[in-house]
């Protein structure tokens, strides 16, 4: 049995469809990622995990106990950080570590989380949390979802507000946690950093799911491409259009489909035909963010 199971789970607001016969598994270990646009479903379906809301049909399942809203007794493995952490302004970061594992049967050791985190240097010290950046209080919601020593971690946007080496330190501690055991269910719009981070993903659309598998296996799908930076990227982009090749801007590059007969070699002397100067070039599959979106636009649920 998966530690965390979803078996054709729905929730319904009046006429719209939240969930929609959503099933899906995490297992011990894995770092899933659960990726889709706005309003597709994300934060019900994490909500609805975590025995914050009801669902109307389905069942979800933790560490083979069903989970109920409002019934916690089946979440003593479980920690969350979905939106907002629940930070209390005059409290210390200390504090609300004291606090949180108070009701926790078996709580982490308080001094090294808060070390593994990063909560404990003198940016926090004595400082009360109303005083405390967004980044800061990042730290500190991620240090409060694991107090209890959690078999399951899901975390809605963990890296919001957080700086390149705070990102950095936070994928480093989930990566390691995950190397022990725990699992983690992740959603965030910085697809690019869940690229590095997930084994696994699942893609849902207005509240279906339309894919899941390995991030690998699903990063496979997509189109090899070559990216190529030069003097005059609109130049290069019209080139590369007028030959027949399928072509856009992105990231200040022309990103230009690979097929039998478009490859590097063609590139280069296309922007040499158009006296461009190749400043960059690279072959590789596509990014998730791109075969996201690839994804989405033949999904027929859209529609």
């Amino acid at each position: 049995m998966s530690l965390l199971e979803l078996n054709h789970v729905s929730k319904s607001f009046g006429s719209y469809k939240a969930m929609d016969n959503v099933s899906f598994s995490v297992e011990p270990g894995r770092i899933v990622a659960l990726i889709g646009p706005n309003g597709a479903g994300k934060s019900t379906t994490m909500r609805a995990i975590t025995g914050l809301m009801s669902y109307s049909q389905g069942e979800v399942t933790f560490d083979g106990q069903p989970v109920r809203f409002a019934k916690t007794t089946s979440l003593a493995k479980m920690g969350n950080l979905i939106e907002y952490p629940s930070i209390y302004p005059n409290f210390t970061a200390r504090d609300h570590m004291n606090y949180y594992a108070m009701d926790a049967v078996d709580h982490a050791d308080i001094d090294e989380l808060m070390k593994l985190t990063g909560i404990d240097g003198p940016k926090f010290g004595k400082r009360k949390a109303k005083k405390f950046s967004l980044g800061m209080k990042q730290r500190l919601g991620i240090a409060i979802a694991l107090i209890r020593n959690p078999k399951l971690v899901v975390l809605d946007e963990p890296m919001n507000g957080l700086d390149p080496q705070s990102v950095r330190d936070i994928r480093a501690l989930i990566q390691s946690l995950a190397q022990k055991g725990i699992a983690f269910l992740i959603s965030s719009h910085l697809l690019d950093e869940l690229q590095r981070l997930a084994d696994d993903v699942v893609i849902i659309n207005r509240g279906k799911i339309i894919r899941q598998g390995t991030m690998s296996d699903f990063l496979g799908e997509g189109k090899a491409e070559i990216k190529v930076r030069t003097n005059d990227n609109a130049k290069m982009l019209e080139a590369a259009q007028d030959a027949g090749w399928e072509a856009h801007l992105s990231d200040d590059q022309v990103v230009i489909t690979m097929t039998a007969d478009v490859n590097a070699q063609k590139v280069l002397a296309k922007a040499t035909e158009f006296n461009l100067d190749v400043t960059d070039i690279q072959t590789g599959q596509t990014n998730l963010e791109d075969h996201l979106l690839e994804v989405l636009s033949t999904d027929s649920t859209r529609v």
